[in-house]
């Protein structure tokens, strides 16, 4: 049905838009990471 496909949808956006927030964090700590050690 569309309601289901629906709600999917959104779950998969919404678990995409957490893990590109975790990549996100992960690289900003590398990048701090980098200059700390210059």
């Amino acid at each position: 049905d569309v309601a289901g496909e629906l709600t999917n949808l959104i779950q998969t956006q919404r678990a995409y838009s957490s893990n590109a927030k975790v990549i996100q964090t992960v690289d900003e700590m590398l990048q701090e990471t980098t200059n700390i050690k210059r």
